[in-house]
C-alpha cells in the first residue's frame, strides 16, 4: 500500500453511452485513435503517469499543476482541431478536472479522497472544457498566464464539504497545434545568440553532451539529456543558463561556470558522465552515471533531477567562497546577498547582525533584487524556529512582509514562495502553506534544501510518511547534504514513534546544534534518561532562553496528539517548563 500527495487529472467523454448508441464500432476506433494520437502523446509530454483506464476516461498523476494544465489545455485545443470537420452528434468532447489530493495504491487500483474529489470535479466540467480545483488555481497563479472563470463553490455528490471550482478559459483565437506563448512559461535557457542575461545571477553554460558510443541513432539521447538539465537547471533562481552549441560562431561573455558531459552506451548499458570546471577550468565537481539500458525517459528524468540539484548546491557554495575573498567596497547586491546567506545560519548572535547588514546593504544597492529582502524574511522566521523570545505575531507580520515584497519582485522565485510557506504554516494556515510549498516545488522540482524543508512541514502537519517520503527524496539528490536534513526528517520519525531510527539519523549529523532539543527527547523516549539530560544541557548551553511553554504555545502542530509526544519527551529530558 503506497499513499502520497498527487496532482491528478481525470477526463471522460461527453455522452458517451448515446455515441456508443449511435454507432458503437464508429465511436471505439475514434476513442482509440484520440488516445494513441493526442491523449497518450500529451500525456508524456507533460511528464504525466496513467493510473487508471475506465473505459471512457482515464485518471493521470503528475509532477507539477504546470503539467497537468498545460496538458488539459493542449488535449482540449487540439480536439477542437479534430472536431471541425466531424458531424456535431458524432464528435468526441472530454471533460477533464484537476486536483490536488492524497491517492492510494493498492492491489493495482487506486482509491482516496483525491481520486473521489478530481472526479467530481471533472463531472462539473463544461462539455470540452477544464474545471479545476482553488487549490490548483491558487499553485498555478500567474505563473502560466492562464484565465480562469470563478464557478462559485459546488456541492459535488459524495463528498462532503463543498468545493470551490474555476474553470480554464480556453481561447479559441489561440493557434492551432500547440500550447499558445501566454500559456508557457516564460525561457531561461537561451540557445545561441547573444544572452540578455539578468543582473544578480550567476551565468552558467551548458555545452551539449558528447555522443561517445560511436552510434550515431545515439545522437538524440545525447541531445535530449543536454535539453532535459539546462531546462531543469533554468529553473533555479541564482542561474542565467545558456546551451552553447559546439557549432556556434556567436562570441559569448566569459562564463563562471561550464557543464561538460559526455554519455556512451556500453552493451545494455549506458554511462553518462559530467562535470563543472571555474573560469579557470578547474573542477568544481565531477560525477559518473551508470543505468541499466531498459527505460531511456527514466534515465533522462533521473539526471535531469540529479545533475542539476548537485550543479546548484555546488555554485552556490562555490560562489559563496568567492564572494566571502572580495573586499566590502567591491561588493554588490547579489554579493551582499550571499555574505549574507553564509552568516544566516549561524548560532552567534554577532553574526546575524552582520547577516542582517549584509542582506540590508543588498537591497541598497538594487532595491529590485527580491533575493535582499527575502534574506531579511528568514531572519524573522528563524526568530520562531530557534525559540527565540519575541513577539510571534510581530515576526510573523515582517517575515511576510518581506517575503511578500520580494514576491512582488520576482514572482518565478522558488526560495521566496518557499519563505511563504513557511509563514503561512507557522500563522495555522496549512492549506495556505502546502499551496507555497508546492508552488516552488513546480517552479524548482530539485531544489534539495525546499524539499527538505517541505519535509519539515509536512511532519508539523501531520503528513509523517509524505514528509519522509519528500525528505528522503532531498537526501538521494543532495548526497553532501546538510545535517538539518537528517534532523527534519528524524523529527517525522520521532512523532511516527519510531524512536530508534530517529535516533539512528540523529547521530549522523556532525553539528547537532539546536536538534539537540530532538535528540534530548528521543533519548528519553528511549529511556537513556542520562544521555537525555546531556542533550537537554547541551541545548541550553546553545539556547538558554528555551522553554517547553514557549516552544508548544507557538509550534505548528496540526494534530495536538503529536505535539503532546514530542512535549512528552521534553519534559522526560528535563528541560524547563
Amino acid at each position: 500500500m503506497e499513499q502520497k500527495l498527487s496532482v491528478i487529472m481525470a477526463s471522460d467523454i461527453v455522452g458517451y453511452s448515446r455515441l456508443m448508441g449511435v454507432d458503437e464500432k464508429g465511436t471505439l476506433a475514434a476513442l482509440m485513435r484520440h488516445r494513441q494520437e493526442l491523449l497518450d502523446a500529451k500525456v508524456a509530454l507533460h511528464h504525466g503517469r496513467i493510473i487508471k483506464l475506465m473505459g471512457d476516461g482515464m485518471l493521470v498523476e503528475f509532477r507539477t499543476v504546470e503539467d497537468a494544465v498545460l496538458c488539459a489545455v493542449g488535449i482540449q485545443r487540439e480536439m477542437r482541431t479534430r472536431n471541425a470537420d466531424v458531424r456535431r452528434d458524432r464528435q468526441i468532447e472530454f471533460r477533464i478536472g484537476i486536483n490536488i489530493g492524497d491517492i492510494l495504491f493498492e492491489d493495482g487500483d487506486v482509491y482516496g479522497d483525491g481520486v473521489n474529489v478530481v472526479s467530481r470535479i471533472e463531472s462539473v466540467a463544461k462539455p470540452g472544457g477544464v474545471a479545476v480545483s482553488a487549490s490548483v488555481r491558487d499553485t498555478v497563479g500567474n505563473r502560466l498566464a492562464v484565465c480562469f472563470e470563478d464557478a462559485g463553490e459546488q456541492t459535488l455528490k459524495n463528498i462532503e464539504r463543498s468545493l470551490r471550482i474555476f474553470n480554464v478559459i480556453i481561447d479559441e483565437d489561440e493557434p492551432r497545434g500547440r500550447a499558445p506563448m501566454s500559456l508557457m512559461a516564460p525561457p531561461s535557457v537561451e540557445v545561441q545568440g547573444d544572452p540578455a542575461l539578468a543582473s544578480n545571477r550567476t551565468l552558467l553554460y551548458v555545452s551539449k553532451f558528447v555522443n561517445l558510443s560511436g552510434d550515431p541513432d545515439q545522437e538524440y539521447f545525447a541531445a535530449g539529456i543536454t535539453e532535459d538539465i539546462a531546462a531543469a537547471l533554468s529553473r533555479f533562481s541564482g542561474l542565467s543558463v545558456v546551451v552553447r552549441l559546439p557549432s556556434s560562431e556567436l562570441r559569448l561573455p566569459a562564463a563562471p561556470y561550464t557543464l561538460d558531459g559526455s554519455v556512451r552506451r556500453l552493451g545494455d548499458r549506458v554511462r553518462v558522465n559530467a562535470s563543472l570546471t571555474n573560469a579557470l577550468r578547474e573542477r568544481v565537481w565531477a560525477e559518473k552515471y551508470d543505468f541499466e539500458l531498459v527505460d531511456v525517459f527514466h534515465i533522462q528524468d533521473e539526471l535531469s533531477r540529479s545533475i542539476p540539484a548537485a550543479l546548484n548546491i555546488k555554485i552556490e557554495e562555490a560562489e559563496r567562497r568567492r564572494v566571502l575573498k572580495k573586499p566590502l567596497t567591491a561588493l554588490r547586491a547579489y554579493d551582499f546577498y550571499l555574505r549574507g546567506r553564509h552568516l544566516e545560519k549561524s548560532l552567534n548572535p554577532a553574526d546575524v547582525k552582520v547577516a542582517k547588514e549584509m542582506f540590508e546593504a543588498a537591497v541598497d544597492d538594487d532595491p529590485g533584487y527580491a533575493r535582499g529582502y527575502l534574506g531579511l524574511a528568514w531572519l524573522q522566521i528563524r526568530k520562531l524556529k530557534w525559540n527565540e523570545r519575541v513577539d510571534m505575531v510581530a515576526t510573523l507580520d515582517s517575515a511576510f512582509a518581506f517575503a511578500s515584497k520580494a514576491l512582488e519582485l520576482d514572482p518565478f522565485d522558488a526560495d521566496v514562495h518557499w519563505a511563504l510557506g513557511v509563514v503561512f504554516l507557522w500563522r495555522g494556515e496549512a492549506e495556505r502553506a502546502i499551496g507555497c510549498y508546492e508552488r516552488g516545488r513546480e517552479l524548482a522540482p530539485n531544489n534539495c534544501d525546499l524539499l527538505a524543508e517541505y519535509c519539515d512541514a509536512l511532519g508539523y502537519l501531520g503528513r509523517l510518511e509524505d514528509a519522509i517520503r519528500i525528505g528522503e527524496l532531498a537526501l538521494r539528490l543532495n548526497p553532501s547534504r546538510p545535517d538539518w536534513y537528517l534532523w527534519n526528517i528524524a523529527a517525522s520519525k520521532y512523532l511516527s514513534a519510531n524512536y530508534l531510527e530517529a535516533l539512528s539519523l540523529l547521530e549522523r549529523m556532525t553539528d547537532l546544534g539546536s536538534a539537540y532539543r530532538l535528540l534530548a527527547a528521543t533519548y528519553a523516549q528511549l529511556g537513556r534518561l542520562e544521555d537525555a539530560r546531556r542533550a537537554a544541557s547541551e541545548l541550553l548551553k546553545l539556547n538558554p532562553e528555551f522553554s517547553i511553554e514557549r516552544y508548544s504555545s507557538r509550534a505548528p502542530y496540526r494534530d495536538k496528539a503529536l505535539l503532546a509526544r514530542y512535549v512528552e519527551g521534553l519534559r522526560l529530558a528535563g528541560l524547563p517548563e
